[in-house]
């Protein structure tokens, strides 16, 4: 029986380590960042992300760091994926906003529907792991109150807790549905930032196929289909077509 408990104290020294070591470099790249030395800034911070460790503040961090570099594209990458781990942050909203003005291209979206773009404001009020902690303590809410609601022998008290109890559940089922749909959005590879200078979009996956418009650095693209060293993508203004697939990062 001691065994177990032992691995178990090994590997929680070992994380416990390795955390440490991680906020050490992390804070050595701050320290490059504030002495004005970008790129071994941006190196290390790159380096802290091949580790396995990404969070808004160091990926906030990091497009900080590519638009001190003039790489937008970059810069713009950083920001996208801060912007899903903290979505309500409005310095990389700020940020994000700021580096879009220095692109060439200027897409202007398709407005959605009012409901749609309200509940996609809706489910970016929060990341995932706050909308599961919203659904735990709701989940906890509607124990208690059906708890109280079964053994209370006022009847006031019971229409109360029943009422409190279908409140809970409903806004539990709402919020466990933002939980998931973030939780999507959160780990979706379907959208990615154009890296080529400039790019012909093609309307077919062949480089003789017709160019049907250019695209430059710092575009952001949806992601729909593929072939063999093509990527079908789509433009916030609903334009399609193909370009390689070697032309951008995914966020």
């Amino acid at each position: 029986m001691r065994w177990p408990a032992i691995v178990c104290l090994f590997f929680s020294f070992i994380s416990i380590c390795v955390a440490d070591e991680v906020a050490v470099q992390f804070e050595q790249a701050n320290q490059l960042y504030r002495n004005g030395d970008f790129q071994q800034a941006a190196s290390m911070y790159e380096q802290i992300v091949k580790n396995g460790y990404e969070n808004a503040p160091l990926l906030y961090n990091l497009g900080n760091v590519y638009f001190k570099l003039h790489n937008i594209p970059a810069a713009i990458l950083n920001y996208e994926r801060a912007k899903r781990l903290a979505p309500r942050d409005e310095d990389i909203a700020y940020n994000l906003r700021l580096c879009n003005l220095r692109i060439v291209d200027k897409i202007d979206a398709i407005p959605p529907l009012f409901f749609v773009e309200w509940w996609h404001n809706f489910v970016n009020l929060m990341p995932s792991d706050e909308w599961g902690l919203l659904v735990i303590i709701l989940l906890w809410g509607v124990v208690l109150s059906g708890a109280v609601f079964l053994v209370s022998r006022s009847f006031m008290l019971r229409r109360v807790t029943f009422a409190i109890s279908f409140l809970s559940i409903l806004v539990c089922v709402i919020s466990f549905t933002g939980m998931i749909q973030r939780s999507r959005i959160e780990q979706s590879d379907q959208q990615a930032i154009v890296f080529s200078q400039s790019v012909a979009v093609k309307s077919a996956p062949d480089t003789q196929s017709t160019d049907l418009f250019v695209l430059h650095e710092g575009v952001k693209v949806e992601l729909l289909d593929g072939v063999a060293g093509w990527k079908k993508i789509r433009l916030p203004d609903g334009k399609v077509g193909w370009m390689p697939a070697d032309g951008f990062q995914v966020i």
